[in-house]
């Protein structure tokens, strides 16, 4: 049994599909062929309901607690911690290489170790979230995720380890500490490139990049 949606008080109907991998929301007659976020293809899109647009009563104000034990999101908390400390320590990298001021190397050095740190558990949590909500879907976004998790986890050990070993790295200078650098700078890639992809996934599940898109073509 297929559904029509009524948006608004109008006479528009339009259908919205949902991609069941993803969650991505797609408006027309029928599915698109393949999914733009997780490349699923028409097979794997459902007709939403009806009754799934329709207003939600008012939740219940639970405070503070209550909210975090309803929605606590371990993935999402843990991901902000490599993705701001790792940007954080190559600007203190950078600044050391124009002042030679050691302070900034040091403080580069344990914003990196805290960074690695959160790694392994940001990992972790992001495949118990996409065996939980994804099914485990091997689509390319998921993989391209773990592919750079699993980049990143290794580049930050080799960065923390070689540091660790020698620290006088990056005072000694030479083709050793250029290519410290160039370590970081390949986690900050990996960081930038995870946080994309995960936009993607949390954007396209709430429906967003769909909202965009349509509201650019009722702008033309």
């Amino acid at each position: 049994m297929e559904f029509e949606l009524l948006f608004g008080s109008g006479s528009i109907v339009k259908k919205v599909w949902r991609c069941t991998v993803c969650g991505y929301l797609h408006e027309g007659e029928a599915p698109p062929e393949l999914c733009p976020v997780c490349h699923a293809d028409a097979s794997k899109f459902e007709l939403v309901a009806a009754e799934e647009e329709q207003e939600q009563p008012a939740a219940t104000p639970v405070g503070l607690l209550g909210e975090m034990l309803q929605g606590f999101v371990p993935h999402a908390v843990f991901a902000h911690f490599p993705n701001a400390l790792i940007p954080t320590s190559m600007l203190f990298l950078l600044l050391f290489l124009f002042v030679a001021q050691g302070s900034f190397e040091t403080t580069a050095w344990y914003l990196l170790i805290v960074a690695a740190l959160a790694v392994p558990p940001t990992f972790a949590a992001g495949l118990y979230d996409w065996k939980k909500h994804y099914a485990a879907q091997a689509a390319p976004i998921f993989i391209k995720k773990i592919v750079l998790a699993s980049l990143l986890l290794m580049l930050g050990l080799t960065a923390v380890l070689w540091r660790w070993f020698d620290p006088q790295l990056l005072a000694k200078g030479g083709w050793p500490a250029w290519l410290f650098l160039l370590l970081v700078a390949a986690m900050l890639v990996c960081v930038t490139l995870l946080g994309h992809y995960g936009g993607v996934l949390v954007f396209a599940s709430n429906g967003h990049l769909n909202w965009k898109k349509s509201s650019e073509k009722d702008v033309t």
